[in-house]
């Protein structure tokens, strides 16, 4: 019966009576006048109403929605406001309900179909850049022929990952379902709904969530923090397929519906495959003792359990027929159709060979589902194993073993690239222990995974800028222990190598790092090793250039000088035009503190090794053999009238003037040079506002003591008179660690 009090209206649509209120909507049934058909109307609640500009991408997203084409996708037929401005689409309407209102539990068919249906409708949603975020059994409606149907994209996100009808930075979703990022609020992508459909399928198979709490903030914290929970063991099969769907990191999940797809085709595989009778049991059992055997003791042990089994049989037979007899009738039975199968006896090496194809099978199964060698009892890896233990040099699990060793050094080699150690280990502890188990069947693939091994090494340590460059051997320094018991000559070898890199050079040394200035070996206390370099000269405009260009760094406002009377004389000064001329080579001003640090960390990536700003002592220790620094001709400093004239009324060439006796440049005079000091520390988490800059500059008269001259300027202000020099660490340790 039709409503007499209409809450809105929408031209074209009768609305008949309301099905339902949700969180973020109400759902309508109404009937499309123009087709005389009946459609269901969402229209987003009046309290959750967004700015117009979210409107506007929710209506354009929802159309892009509209265009998904696909049998497992319910249709969104209309996009559009009503008549009180709320957002609302339409689309079929589904009588048959929403698959919470089903009981799954004894019907692993269903599931599977249920499971194959969404993981298809996912894939054309993430295909097209839409990300379902609320994916949960509310959502899954079934249409008359009764099939799923992903529905209430209302939420979704597109590739853009801005956030649609909701306040920002609400998270959104069904907290039973989320994935941990989802729960966190960080980005997502389709591997989420991924995990979503995971949580949906374990609910499925047993009637329950795999992660619950008192409240949603609990129920979400189990998400993060609580191991998958493990099936019934009549649903084992499926365990696989949750471990990966529900793995913490979104790395370690199924990458695409599709993969997804696959582990549902091969569950489809195994709960379809020919049903083993109760003689194949078994023998399956017998093959399973016959495995657990060690392997010394295997020839006896085979032919005990065998006569055991043997005698037990005929024990069983009222007629003890003879061997001869017994297969007769067993192959006569299967030939008619009417064998007994709870009497047949199967030759032993009839059910070897059985249960030698389940094996395989199962190992390609889990091999298609990226269940290599864990989790342990359900991977590729055992499966190869057990025939080997049965059947010493089976041919085809020779090479499975091998395959899955060869599949291990690639992650190796890829984790060793990428200075991911815990996965190296891994990689290299797993195939140790295949190799072990595998003994000799496994000789020729442990070779050539050695072999794979030392050439990964090998490419991690050419990637070396210089003599002093320790990076690549400190990235393989925590592999050592575990590369020893692969190959002991390679890692004696970086062990000893690594010893010797790490004695440092003497004061005084040059170091140049492959895209970084030339720099001198500091001093260190007595006894000690140096542990610093610092640069030659202070950074020049056409070194700062170069950081500029590649960093998009935009220039900061700068003052002439720190005299305030000054100030009316700035005029858009900045580090390209400080208000006198100056060459590529002249050493940069006008660049703040904040400029400084920017710099060196670009540095620091562009080269790969560790550079900073000197604290206070370190540029002291480089500044004192210089002495004072000052007077005519030792420094780019300002002299009195009656002096002498250095040539230079503001800055000079870097390098112009003598070096000072530890073959610095310009340590005194030119440019005062920021240091890592803060001079005002700020508030609580403000930072630091105010920073030092030590030393003479073409400004300062010389009078003045190079050691003693600082001054302070805010963060984020560069001077015409003051630019920097960098250091860098020898032992790759940061600073104060």
């Amino acid at each position: 019966m039709t409503n007499l009090k209409q809450p809105f209206t929408i031209p074209g649509y009768r609305l008949i009576r309301r099905l339902g209120v949700g969180g973020m909507a109400t759902v309508h049934l109404a009937n499309q006048e123009s087709l005389s058909r009946l459609v269901a109307i969402k229209v987003l609640a009046t309290e959750h109403a967004p700015s117009e500009e979210l409107v506007q991408r929710f209506e354009n997203e929802a159309r892009t929605i509209a265009r998904l084409d696909h049998p497992h996708i319910v249709q969104i037929f209309d996009v559009g406001r009503t008549s009180t401005g709320q957002i609302y689409y339409t689309m079929p309407y589904l009588p048959n309900g929403d698959l919470s209102a089903r009981n799954l539990r004894e019907d692993p068919e269903r599931v599977l179909g249920v499971m194959h249906a969404l993981t298809e409708a996912l894939g054309c949603a993430h295909d097209h850049g839409i990300v379902h975020r609320d994916v949960k059994p509310e959502n899954v409606l079934f249409d008359k022929l009764d099939r799923p149907m992903l529905a209430d994209f209302g939420i979704a996100l597109t590739g853009s990952q801005q956030p649609r009808v909701t306040r920002e930075g609400a998270t959104i979703g069904s907290s039973g379902y989320m994935s941990p990022e989802q729960a966190r609020g960080q980005p997502i992508d389709g591997r989420s709904d991924l995990y979503s459909l995971g949580v949906v399928c374990y609910e499925l198979l047993t009637g329950e969530l795999p992660f619950e709490g008192s409240d949603a903030l609990a129920v979400a914290l189990a998400h993060i923090e609580k191991p998958v929970p493990r099936l019934p063991v009549t649903r084992r099969i499926w365990q696989p397929l949750i471990d990966r769907a529900l793995a913490k990191h979104p790395d370690e999940r199924f990458q695409s519906a599709e993969e997804m797809t696959a582990a549902i085709e091969v569950i489809a595989r195994r709960m379809r495959g020919p049903a083993r009778n109760s003689v194949t049991r078994n023998w399956q059992a017998l093959v399973e003792r016959i495995v657990a055997i060690p392997r010394r003791q295997r020839a006896f042990g085979i032919a005990a359990l065998l006569v055991l089994a043997l005698a037990a049989l005929m024990a069983l037979s009222p007629h003890a027929p003879d061997r001869t007899s017994t297969r007769a009738g067993v192959v006569a039975g299967e030939a008619d159709g009417h064998g007994d199968d709870t009497t047949a006896t199967p030759h032993p090496a009839d059910a070897l060979a059985a249960a030698r194809v389940q094996h395989l099978q199962q190992a390609d199964d889990l091999m298609s589902i990226n269940h290599v060698v864990a989790p342990a009892g359900e991977s590729a890896a055992d499966e190869y194993l057990a025939v080997l233990a049965a059947e010493p040099h089976q041919a085809d699990a020779q090479k499975g073993v091998a395959r899955i060793i060869e599949r291990l050094a690639t992650d190796a080699a890829v984790a060793i690239a990428a200075d991911n150690t815990r996965i190296a280990a891994d990689a290299i502890e797993h195939a140790l222990a295949i190799g072990a188990r595998a003994g000799e069947d496994a000789i020729p693939a442990h070779d050539a995974f050695v072999r794979a091994l030392r050439a990964a090494v090998e490419q991690r340590r050419a990637r070396k800028h210089n003599a002093l460059d320790l990076e690549p051997l400190l990235a393989l320094k925590p592999l050592l222990p575990t590369l020893a018991r692969a190959d002991t000559a390679l890692a004696k070898e970086i062990g000893v190598e690594l010893a010797k890199a790490q004695a440092h050079p003497v004061a005084g040394s040059a170091l140049h790092d492959e895209g970084g200035p030339d720099m001198l070996v500091l001093p260190a206390a007595e006894g000690a090793a140096p542990t610093l370099a610092i640069e030659v000269h202070e950074v020049t405009r056409g070194e700062y250039a170069i950081f500029v260009r590649e960093t998009g760094h935009v220039a900061v406002r700068c003052r002439a000088s720190q005299n305030l009377l000054a100030l009316v004389h700035d005029r858009n000064i900045d580090w390209r035009n400080p208000g006198f001329a100056q060459g590529d080579d002249h050493p940069v001003v006008c660049v703040s503190w904040n400029d400084a640090i920017a710099y060196t960390r670009w540095l620091s990536k562009r080269t790969g090794a560790p550079y900073r700003l000197p604290n206070s002592n370190e540029w002291l220790l480089a500044a004192r053999p210089s002495g004072k620094g000052t007077g005519c001709g030792v420094a780019n400093i300002e002299t009195h009238p009656n002096g002498c004239n250095d040539g230079y009324e503001h800055t000079a060439p870097a390098g112009r003037f003598a070096a000072a006796p530890n073959g610095l440049s310009d340590i005194s005079g030119n440019v005062s040079e920021w240091v890592d000091v803060c001079a005002k520390p700020g508030r609580a988490n403000d930072g630091c506002p105010v920073h030092r800059f030590r030393g003479l500059s073409w400004r300062d008269d010389d009078e003045e003591s190079n050691l003693d001259h600082m001054d302070t300027a805010a963060a984020d202000l560069g001077f015409a008179n003051v630019g920097f020099r960098v250091v860098r660490e020898l032992s790759g340790v940061p600073p104060g660690a």
